[in-house]
């Protein structure tokens, strides 16, 4: 088995970015992970949810040595994607890239974005 690339998302909303790789490129491993357990990230204050998700993804990178991951949840990728790359040296890709490209494509002017509200300073959520 080849190193896989690893889909990660709060919950199952990323299935679809799995779906659309795996079209794209047929031979390629693929490992999903959802958090369940994490879900919902906008219950979690920031900081809990950076050190909560880098955590998770040590575990995740230990086990399955992916090649790349990409990060198929809004909020991990607005709020944790600088954290993972500082920490982590396998390639990261999150999904604001994509909605750029979406927006700039899209012919009806519409692009729709499956998400929860961010995070605060205020939310009380601990790992």
């Amino acid at each position: 088995m080849t190193r896989p690339v690893l889909i990660f998302d709060s919950g199952i909303g990323g299935l679809w970015v799995l779906r659309h790789v795996r079209l794209q490129i047929l031979d390629l491993d693929l490992v999903y992970a959802a958090d369940h357990a994490g879900f919902s990230y906008s219950d979690w204050a920031e900081n809990n949810l950076v050190a909560h998700v880098v955590g998770l993804m040590d575990r995740l990178i230990a086990t399955h040595n992916p090649r790349a991951v990409v990060i198929a949840c809004n909020t991990a990728s607005t709020l944790v994607l600088p954290a993972l790359r500082e920490q982590f040296r396998v390639p990261f890709v999150g999904t604001v890239p994509a909605i750029k490209l979406a927006a700039r494509e899209t012919r009806s002017g519409l692009v729709s974005v499956l998400g929860r509200p961010a995070p605060s300073s205020t939310t009380t959520r601990s790992s």
